[in-house]
């Protein structure tokens, strides 16, 4: 008993690991009984064999036919399939000099989802898939039509169908669902008959270019044999593969444009260029009535256009009845129409002719376009048909007749009518329809016209004058229009005629379009057209014509249009290596500009006495050049010039300057230890700077060395003369205007003069005359004893500078870091009704303008030794609280005036620890805009020291060196109620 549960477990178990998804295995019957059964007749094979040499003569271009598979989209009913066929057969004896008709017999049919899948598998259409029945079915009805001499093509579509009735087929297609599958590729591999892939349903034509080439390689995989044995299979590869388009989800694909861009591809793939287009499918986006459409687009594209030496082949569905009908749910076949598709929808037999018909005709145009004219008479015959067709009004109705009729010109030219001498006066009796058509709105129509033009220029060459008068100046036309297509479409027709045929009378034309036209796109399409014709024409064909193409290069290049300077710059260099002899007159007529912009010296002619000439002018240092500018803009005297070790041209000119922040002044003071280089800087520069009186610039640089700004300082002498100063005090803030910062300085008329000696004090103050009333307020250091309240009202105003700076957009000084200015030490004498009107109060810290504090950055960047630095001393009675438990914080320092210093601050100076932080930034902002040393009357004065002495005792965290301008009595009576 034990045994025997095992053995059923154990079957149980092999019933769980294999064919689990199987509900049904039937015997299927062998290829070769069936083959057996329905044997090939010797009238059959004699067909099939003909259709196959035909087909594989047209792929490969050796026969100018034209391959059709044409017939129902699915076979269901094997006696309606028989009538087509013999209608069929009929038709195609009468067209058997054109067309090499072969019926399209699909027994297997792709689904998406779930469908009918064919006659094989299921062939009475009630879903009892009786699969040996349906290949004797399918066998039978191949043998019935070839037996007919008509050759049958089929879908491969199973892998193991083939061998049932792959020797009954002359061709065959692998569809778009399968085109990308590796097994059909191996199939089509070892298939007899030609195969047809198509691209993909989404209409990606590379899978089926990949699948040709795969086909065309041997494979070796997994099959039957005749015998229904599995065997291994090994192929020599199809070489008579080829592509059909159908179209896809993004549109059809049958029109002229794409079988040119798919047969360059096929071409660059190194396969067959030669292609079959399906008129049925995306093509006809699914609908059956517009299969002739795309059948008379193949139709002319062999009658005239030069994608017709491409199309080798057609694939309509068509049946008996039109349209499409579904299957009975209920199983009674009585209902179906006979004749009628149920699967996609056909044409009918009717329609079917005429497009075949119209096929025909395309095929004999072919065949005359290929064949040349033998007299004029044919020519002129042929001529007068078209013509009758061109003379009507353009319209919905009639544009595509005109559009025919050019189409039928264009074949006349490739036929060769050009060769007659007739042709010029012939055709001038239609230059008034082509120039019609040049300008119509319809991009096709305008484009065949521009096409015509081409073919005649390219066939008559030098001969085309005649005819390029009459047509040149419409084409010209198209290049002014506002649609793109149609621009580049007429430059490139005229460049094709220009390469051509030359036409230099066209020449005076093209140049005055060039250089005077006001459309800037025509005078960029006429830049193109005339670099094409400086290129193309000859040296005697040019001459006569060098002084308009002279006038508009010199026009081109200073065109407003950048591609149309850039086309003339390329004209020009190709005009003066064309004709040398005239550079030099050519260049001595052009403007400054022009020579700008071509390159060439504008003071010293051309050629290497010219650059020569370049290369002598000197170059000034920036400061002289700058000092130039202040002085009126004379250049600087010859005595004044910089000595010779200093007068060096540098290489390259320096960088400009980046400004400095505009809305918000900061005062920073030091870390407790100054850097040395600072401090070495400061004791050298003690005794120069003493006469100077210059203001400093406030910076803070982040970092734990001495930053490049100050070392630029430390190195380089200040623009000390460039500043403008009082006579008695020197100005601090770079707060002149606009005016002011152009206008030379008392001091540079000066800087040739030897400086005063260190030791010579500077003016008393006393004797000081008021400064003016737009010049900067007199300066003057702090006292040690009032740093204690200056630190106390900085403290209570730092809460409403900080709700107002929070609304202000942060300044440049605020957002980067490691750079910050300000304005300090200014005087504090002026009184209410002491200073004009207009004047400036002391501590005045103003916005500034980008250019004047540029060029301040730039004088003290440049300038001359004549200032100093100093690191900033505080009382030390004041207790600061100190911020420095980071190796990372700002190495703070001050630049100092040392005449404004010198008497109340020792040196060397102890520097005293400044805070950091947010709060800081903000307070040392606000203290900036107050004023809080100097009130504007004496009431304002007395008020505000009673504040001071009030907030004096509580003020102990923050410590910040800061000058403020007085405002108005109304000004400072506003901020004094809101720090309140």
């Amino acid at each position: 008993m034990s045994a025997n549960n095992n053995s059923h477990r154990f079957v149980h178990a092999l019933n769980e690991l294999d064919d689990v998804n199987i509900s049904r295995i039937r015997p299927l019957i062998p290829p070769q009984i069936l083959m057996e059964d329905l044997p090939l007749t010797e009238k059959a094979a004699a067909t099939i064999i003909k259709g196959r040499k035909a087909a594989e003569a047209i792929i490969q271009g050796t026969d100018d036919r034209l391959l059709v598979v044409v017939g129902p989209c699915s076979i269901h009913n094997p006696a309606a399939a028989l009538e087509y066929a013999d209608s069929l057969r009929a038709y195609a004896d009468t067209a058997v000099e054109d067309l090499c008709i072969v019926m399209r017999v699909y027994f297997e049919k792709p689904r998406t989802t779930v469908g009918w899948k064919g006659l094989i598998n299921d062939p009475d259409l009630n879903n009892n898939y009786a699969i040996n029945k349906g290949l004797r079915k399918a066998r039978t009805l191949l043998l019935d039509i070839s037996e007919k001499g008509l050759p049958a093509g089929c879908e491969l579509l199973d892998t193991i169908s083939p061998q049932y009735i792959g020797d009954l087929i002359s061709w065959g297609a692998i569809g778009a669902r399968t085109t990308e599958s590796q097994v059909h590729r191996e199939l089509s591999s070892g298939m007899s008959v030609p195969i047809g892939f198509k691209n993909g349903t989404d209409g990606n034509v590379k899978i089926a270019i990949d699948a040709i080439k795969s086909a065309e390689s041997p494979h070796c995989f997994l099959s039957v044999t005749k015998q229904g044995l599995s065997a291994i299979v090994e192929t020599q590869g199809n070489k008579h593969c080829h592509i059909i388009l159908r179209g896809g989800g993004d549109g059809p694909n049958f029109e002229e444009r794409y079988v040119a861009d798919y047969a360059q591809q096929l071409l660059k793939a190194g396969v067959n260029p030669r292609l079959m287009v399906d008129c049925s499918h995306g093509n006809s986006s699914k609908d059956f009535r517009k299969q002739p459409i795309v059948s008379d687009s193949i139709a002319h594209q062999l009658s005239a256009a030069e994608t017709g030496k491409y199309i080798s082949g057609v694939m309509i569905e068509s049946n008996l009845v039109e349209g499409s009908q579904s299957i009975p749910s209920d199983g009674d076949l009585s209902k179906l129409v006979y004749g009628m598709s149920v699967t996609d929808a056909c044409v009918n037999w009717d329609d079917t002719v005429k497009m075949l018909d119209n096929l025909r005709e395309g095929v004999r145009n072919r065949r005359r376009r290929a064949a040349a004219l033998s007299h004029a008479s044919d020519f002129e015959a042929k001529f007068r048909t078209l013509l009758t067709k061109l003379d009507v009004v353009e319209g919905e109705e009639t544009w595509g007749q005109i559009d025919t009729a050019l189409k039928g010109l264009i074949s006349l030219v490739q036929a060769g009518a050009t060769k007659f001498e007739t042709f010029v006066p012939t055709m001038k009796q239609a230059v008034k329809y082509i120039n019609s058509a040049i300008l119509s709105e319809r991009t096709r129509l305008s484009g065949t016209a521009l096409t015509l033009m081409e073919e005649m220029a390219k066939q008559m060459e030098t001969r085309f004058t005649p005819i390029s008068d009459m047509v040149f100046p419409s084409a010209m036309k198209t290049c002014g229009r506002a649609n793109k297509v149609f621009v580049n479409r007429g430059v490139n027709s005229l460049t094709t005629v220009i390469t051509y045929s030359h036409v230099p009378e066209q020449t005076p034309r093209i140049c005055d379009a060039a250089s005077t036209d006001p459309n800037k796109t025509v005078r960029a399409s006429a830049s193109k057209l005339l670099m094409s014709i400086v290129s193309c024409c000859t040296v005697p064909e040019l001459t006569p014509h060098l002084a308009a193409v002279e006038n508009a290069i010199a026009s081109g290049v200073v065109d407003a249009n950048p591609d149309a300077r850039t086309t003339a710059r390329q004209s020009y260099e190709i005009y003066i290596k064309r004709f040398a002899n005239r550079v030099e007159q050519f260049h001595a007529g052009l403007s400054a500009t022009a020579r700008k912009y071509l390159k060439l010296d504008a003071s010293a002619g051309s050629g290497a006495s010219g650059q020569a000439a370049k290369a002598a002018v000197p170059r000034l240092p920036l400061r002289d050049r700058i000092s130039a500018q202040r002085a009126n803009g004379k250049p600087p005297a010859a005595a004044a010039a910089p000595p010779a070790a200093a007068s060096v041209v540098p290489a390259s000119r320096p960088k400009p300057v980046r400004p400095i922040a505009r809305n918000v002044p900061l005062v920073v003071a030091s870390e407790p230890k100054a850097p040395e280089p600072l401090i070495q800087a400061v004791a050298a520069s003690d005794a120069a700077a003493a006469s100077t009186g210059v203001g400093s610039l406030l910076m803070s640089p982040r970092g734990a060395g001495l930053p490049a700004p100050l070392r630029v300082l430390a190195e380089e002498p200040a623009a000390a003369d460039k500043v403008p100063q009082d006579s008695a005090r020197p100005s601090v803030s770079p707060t002149a205007t606009a005016h002011e910062s152009r206008a030379p300085s008392p001091d540079a008329k000066a800087e040739s003069e030897p400086e005063a000696p260190a030791s010579q004090p500077s003016q008393p103050a006393a004797s000081a005359s008021p400064p003016p009333a737009t010049a900067d307020a007199a300066a003057e250091p702090i006292a040690a004893e009032e740093a204690p309240q200056a630190a106390a009202e900085e403290k209570k105003t730092r809460r409403v500078s900080s709700s107002a700076a929070a609304k202000r957009p942060a300044s440049r000084a605020q957002r980067v870091p490691g750079l910050k200015f300000a304005s300090v030490g200014a005087s504090r004498g002026a009184k209410k009704g002491g200073a004009s009107a207009g004047s400036r109060g002391p501590h005045a810290v103003r916005p500034q303008s980008r250019n004047i504090v540029s060029t301040r950055m730039e004088e003290a960047l440049r300038g001359r030794p004549k200032s100093r630095l100093v690191a900033v001393q505080r009382p030390k009675a004041v207790k600061p609280a100190l911020v420095n438990d980071s190796a990372d914080r700002l190495d703070r320092m001050t630049l100092r005036s040392s005449s404004r210093l010198s008497n109340s601050l020792p040196f060397p100076p102890e520097p005293v620890a400044a805070p950091s932080g947010p709060g800081y930034l903000r307070a040392t902002a606000a203290s900036a805009k107050r004023g809080t040393d100097a009130p504007a009357s004496a009431t304002a004065a007395a008020r505000g020291t009673k504040r001071r002495k009030q907030d004096a005792a509580s003020t102990t965290d923050d410590v910040v060196s800061a000058e403020s301008a007085p405002k108005s009595a109304k000004i400072g009576a506003r901020r004094r109620s809101a720090t309140k």
